[in-house]
């Protein structure tokens, strides 16, 4: 849907808001509004790199082969991951946020990898044919060779993105303490014991940490691709801006 098609008089259904789920994502919805409204520089610099994003994507003809073709898929794909984080973080569902943020690195990796192996295309669309092509491609096709790969070829972005990887690990993409308890609350009071879990944060320290990350991410993943389409991002003007986006991060 273009931003043309939007109707911002629409109205929800009804029954909206009545069932434990609508009224989690309407609540949601709500949180998204009151970042919009009152984090202005933050979702600035998300629009600005979501921008970035688009300028990249829609410019993508022309590729031939699966040096030049498989790596675009996986732009569309971390483009696709990162306004999903975006979504997330803003209506401050934090843990989900940093879960995507991860797929966007991870997109980014291997379209990476496969722009530097285009031999290995066909081991990973063999990945389904049968068990051995599945070990082949998780043999083959492991991130931290990725990030030693990326590390190479742009010693900076290398190094920022692996800390950014384990950031979200640490964060949420993976069940670790931190990412329980930085969102739990656990009350006691004689016998009784009340522990509480919040799905949706407000605006808080956390927040802001994810809402940054995800910018950082964004940041992170155009630099990637632009290892891969360095002649387009000069000719479409992207790296200028992406530097420009970059200062403050």
């Amino acid at each position: 849907m273009a931003a043309d098609d939007l109707d911002p008089t629409l109205t929800p259904p009804e029954g909206w808001g009545l069932d434990p789920l609508s009224a989690f994502i309407e609540t949601a919805r709500q949180n998204t509004f009151a970042t919009f409204a009152n984090l202005k520089g933050f979702y600035s610099r998300l629009g600005d790199i979501d921008r970035l994003f688009v300028k990249a994507t829609g410019n993508l003809h022309g590729l031939q082969g699966d040096a030049g073709l498989l790596p675009a898929t996986f732009l569309l794909r971390a483009h696709s991951s990162y306004r999903g984080a975006c979504r997330l973080a803003l209506s401050g569902q934090l843990p989900e946020a940093y879960m995507v943020l991860r797929g966007c690195l991870e997109n980014c990796l291997y379209g990476l990898f496969l722009h530097a192996y285009p031999e290995k295309a066909e081991t990973w669309l063999r990945r389904s044919d049968d068990e051995a092509s599945r070990r082949e491609v998780k043999a083959e096709f492991q991130i931290g060779p990725m990030l030693t790969l990326l590390e190479s070829k742009d010693a900076v972005t290398g190094k920022a993105v692996r800390e950014l990887y384990e950031q979200t690990i640490d964060f949420g993409a993976h069940p670790n303490e931190f990412a329980l308890t930085s969102n739990a609350r656990a009350e006691s009071a004689g016998a009784t014991k009340r522990f509480e879990l919040s799905y949706l944060t407000g605006d808080s320290t956390a927040l802001r940490l994810c809402l940054k990350t995800t910018a950082q991410v964004g940041v992170g993943s155009l630099r990637i691709f632009r290892l891969i389409f360095r002649e387009r991002f000069e000719l479409l003007e992207i790296s200028p801006a992406l530097d420009a986006v970059t200062r403050g991060l």
